[in-house]
């Protein structure tokens, strides 16, 4: 089941990020563009795609498994969030993302 509105697995274990503190890169591919023309659906942005790879990356460094103590919950205009499985997961994510 999606996660997008409703709790993952325990309420108030939502994590929002700022894109713009994890990534600098183009919403959409120039090169893709000029190569292509429009890309389309398949045009991803690039900047939130690179904020979770992040995200998942830091997170997996400490010892944080996806699907199991977070999952990706959804992407706003500035912003992505991740769903944690307890407010201690949550804890650990927020202590790294703080100093950054």
């Amino acid at each position: 089941m999606a996660n997008e509105i409703t709790d993952w697995k325990e309420k108030n274990c939502s994590l929002i990020l700022r894109t713009a503190d994890l990534s600098a890169r183009e919403t959409f591919s120039k090169e893709i563009n000029q190569t292509y023309g429009e890309g389309g659906g398949l045009n991803a942005n690039y900047r939130t795609v690179e904020a979770v790879a992040k995200v998942v990356s830091a997170l997996g460094l400490i010892g944080l498994k996806y699907g199991e103590d977070f999952i990706f919950k959804t992407a706003g205009f500035d912003n992505i969030s991740f769903d944690f499985c307890d407010k201690e997961a949550k804890a650990k994510a927020e202590k790294i993302f703080q100093s950054k």
